[in-house]
């Protein structure tokens, strides 16, 4: 597999469509359904795929398809050790540390755009070719837009219409030197740095602030990279 192939709407929404009729027979049947050791390369996972940011891309987008279907929960797979490992545990000197590897900084980025309770929405946003755009509303009635720019050339501006939306909103971006990089990540501006004993981001915490005109958002994501935008609550 190569990483355009990766970043390709079949990786994502073709997989996810490879799940639909056990979505369809779960909701007629009124039972939950978790997808049990998902990865974007199988066997261990392919290097200079796998272990990059383009992964990151991969599962953010891919997770949001499985929603859309009614996915209740998705398992990612990992064996520490391996090419597509998403934490690796460390003992030295009777300390634990972790590494973390670009495809949980996706992971993470969903957690925040999707939160527990979260449904996706409906937006009408007009996005090119290899632009994903996602909407959720939390329990709080709180909106939260992400935009996914899985093009490996040139930056995207993305016209968000939410009528119902009132007040500047907050956006954070996940991006990398590059879709290939396996290191120099930040979500927010964070990192866990090339390895963590805590768990949680770390560095200055940086946002921007976007004004609505009209009901409408305007959001430039540049190639490679993903954008959350918060909107205010009421």
């Amino acid at each position: 597999m190569t990483e355009s192939e990766l970043l390709a709407n079949s990786s994502s929404a073709g997989l996810a469509q490879t799940v639909a009729p056990l979505a369809a027979a779960a909701a007629d049947h009124g039972e939950p359904l978790r997808i049990d050791e998902m990865n974007a390369v199988s066997c261990g996972g392919f290097r200079g795929v796998s272990d990059t940011f383009g992964s990151a891309l991969w599962a953010l987008d891919t997770l949001f398809e499985m929603d859309k279907l009614g996915v209740d929960g998705v398992n990612i797979h990992t064996v520490p050790g391996t090419i597509n490992e998403m934490l690796g545990p460390e003992l030295s000197g009777g300390h634990w540390s972790m590494h973390v590897h670009p495809e949980f900084y996706g992971m993470v980025l969903f957690s925040q755009a999707a939160p527990v309770g979260s449904r996706l929405l409906r937006l009408s946003a007009s996005a090119p070719a290899g632009v994903k755009v996602w909407a959720t509303r939390a329990t709080n009635g709180q909106i939260r837009v992400t935009v996914i720019n899985k093009n490996t050339r040139g930056a995207t501006t993305v016209h968000l219409h939410i009528p119902a939306a009132q007040g500047a909103a907050t956006l954070i971006r996940l991006t990398a030197p590059g879709v290939q990089a396996t290191s120099g990540i930040t979500l927010g501006g964070q990192s866990f740095g090339s390895r963590t004993t805590t768990g949680l981001l770390a560095g200055h915490a940086s946002s921007s602030t976007v004004t609505p005109l009209g009901g409408v958002y305007t959001v430039t994501a540049p190639a490679g990279s993903a954008a959350l935008l918060t909107l205010p609550a009421g």
